[in-house]
């Protein structure tokens, strides 16, 4: 059976009200039930008229579609604001069906080009005034990020103030360009490395003061022994001067290690570190006017191997490329044929 009933309220806002309700069946879902509110609009985004034509019209325990005209006009004609309200009390069956008819909905229309926004929403706020505005806010807005990807813009963003120059205090010293000073006892083992009075030293962080300590220092190690002095619970620095023979040519290099555990670590210790790198590295070559011949990163001291690793990371096998055989040029002139 089809009943078909019509009823218009004039009020002195001039809003016409119509509802038309079409049903082919007793049983069905009213999925095609349309409720109209026409109100004359100025501005091209909604107005007041919003919340005041939307919000009346939905239901706690009734799904619907609301369609809502803007002022602005595309090669279709005037642009919409689909609205599909589906809330939590509304029966499963009732929700499946309006989900799934939103695009035999959207093309009997028109096709989408008609509307200028979409909206989905279980609770009014949603699909308010206030939550289309959030939501043209999150389309304009920057992606939303992976923790990891989040983690490594604070890194990056760290990075960048990382150069900013720390006044000294009484307490400790500093390398000019440092974000975080280095405590009195650190620059000396700096300075002791760079003399090439010692092998090792290994510089820590320090979280709540933001100053860098001196964790260790060695007068001599032996390059198979460096994975030992890498922990395995917390980021450091190693500046180790690898003294070696490579080309019959004996050689004293000073070679610098970041290591960083992942994840065993907190994310403010380890964009500190990460922050503080670069830096303390640049400070340190012009401060002392020395190379540091390789910057290296691990996790911890599993990924630093013996001496022969260590070799291939400041002297890297060359490779060499061999030019493809060159087929030689036809003689020129004129080919004789055979008869």
């Amino acid at each position: 059976h089809t009943h078909t009933h019509t009823h218009t309220h004039t009020h002195t806002h001039t809003h016409t009200h119509t509802c038309t309700c079409t049903c082919a069946h007793s049983h069905c879902i009213d999925v095609f039930a349309c409720r109209t509110v026409v109100v004359s609009l100025t501005a091209v985004a909604p107005s007041s008229h919003y919340d005041r034509c939307v919000l009346p019209m939905l239901e706690e325990k009734a799904s619907c579609y609301v369609l809502y005209r803007l002022d602005s006009r595309n090669d279709q004609g005037h642009e919409w604001i689909f609205i599909l309200y589906n809330p939590d009390f509304s029966p499963v069956r009732q929700k499946m069906v309006y989900a799934a008819t939103v695009s035999t909905l959207k093309q009997e229309f028109g096709g989408g080009g008609r509307f200028a926004c979409e909206l989905f929403g279980t609770v009014t706020s949603d699909v308010s005034l206030a939550g289309y505005k959030k939501h043209l806010e999150a389309k304009e807005g920057p992606a939303p990020l992976t923790a990891e990807e989040y983690e490594k813009q604070l890194v990056m963003e760290g990075e960048a103030e990382a150069r900013t120059q720390i006044n000294t205090s009484s307490k400790s010293s500093h390398l000019v360009g440092l974000n975080f000073p280095l405590t009195s006892d650190a620059v000396s083992a700096v300075e002791q490395l760079c003399s090439k009075k010692i092998q090792y030293c290994c510089l820590s962080v320090n979280v709540k003061t933001e100053e860098i300590h001196l964790a260790e220092s060695l007068r001599s190690l032996d390059a198979n022994s460096l994975a030992n002095h890498v922990p395995d619970d917390a980021p450091r620095y190693h500046f180790y001067l690898y003294k070696h023979t490579f080309e019959s040519d004996y050689m004293e290099s000073i070679v610098f290690i970041y290591s960083c555990p992942g994840f065993k670590s907190s994310i403010r210790e380890r964009m500190l570190y990460s922050s503080c790198k670069a830096a303390l590295t640049d400070s340190v070559e012009e401060q002392y006017k020395i190379e540091i011949v390789k910057k290296i990163e691990v996790e911890n001291g599993k990924d630093v191997g013996d001496e022969a690793w260590l070799m291939d990371q400041v002297h890297p096998a060359k490779i060499v490329f061999k030019q493809k055989f060159a087929r030689p040029q036809p003689p020129s002139g004129r080919r004789r044929t055979g008869k």
